[in-house]
């Protein structure tokens, strides 16, 4: 596993909103960005990647008491990883990603989540192994607490989160916001990618080629 230092939220929003898209976007164009310097320092390429990503279906706020938990789909997602430039790099992910969102996926997916999650123990396994193998991991984007806070009384610098792998998966991908800064982890199969933390530096490279100020 490794992680990122926390990075600047704001920065993250203002490259956002001069290219006309949201926080998950740029982040999500970095770790394309991050992994096609990564497989290039190994001599490899492949024009994309597909992730399980999930999507909420219910606002944050009706998931509170006192119905804890969400309501979200795991959907594919494809990762461009053969554009060179990060302006263009990040319009795709945006292109991708609203088209994720305004179609009928996200709810199609659930049922289809549901119905898995309801058959006998070994089809459900099968299933779950069989989607879960069409894509290389989870990647998600949490938001944690905005305040800052304490444990045991002492401040919290940092909060990292990792999503879990089914089937086959080699890696998965978490980015996690906590006060105003936002930390991006890899938890990865050693034998296939025994060094995470050189795709933590290059995703973070990534985004201060798009423009994030790191202080």
């Amino acid at each position: 596993v490794a992680w990122s230092e926390p990075i600047p939220l704001d920065s993250i929003k203002a490259v956002g909103r001069a290219a006309g898209a949201t926080v998950n976007d740029v982040l999500l164009a970095a770790v394309a960005g991050g992994l096609r310097r990564y497989l290039q320092q190994r001599g490899t390429s492949v024009d994309e990647v597909i992730w399980m990503v999930p999507v909420n279906l219910k606002p944050f706020e009706d998931n509170l008491p006192p119905d804890l938990g969400n309501y979200f789909a795991l959907v594919f997602v494809p990762m461009p990883l053969d554009t060179a430039g990060t302006e263009d790099r990040l319009a795709q992910m945006h292109h991708r990603m609203q088209r994720i969102k305004n179609s009928d996926e996200a709810v199609l997916t659930f049922g289809l989540q549901r119905l898995v999650s309801q058959s006998p123990s070994q089809v459900a396994f099968f299933l779950t192994n069989f989607f879960a193998n069409k894509a290389v991991g989870v990647l998600t984007n949490v938001p944690g607490p905005k305040a800052p806070m304490t444990f045991a009384g002492a401040p919290v610098h940092q909060l990292v989160g990792f999503a879990p792998c089914s089937g086959n998966q080699p890696m998965t991908t978490t980015i996690f916001s906590y006060n105003g800064g936002v930390t991006v982890g890899f938890a990865s199969d050693a034998g296939l990618v025994p060094d995470p933390d050189v795709l933590a530096a290059l995703v973070v490279d990534d985004l201060v080629a798009m423009g994030v100020e790191l202080e």
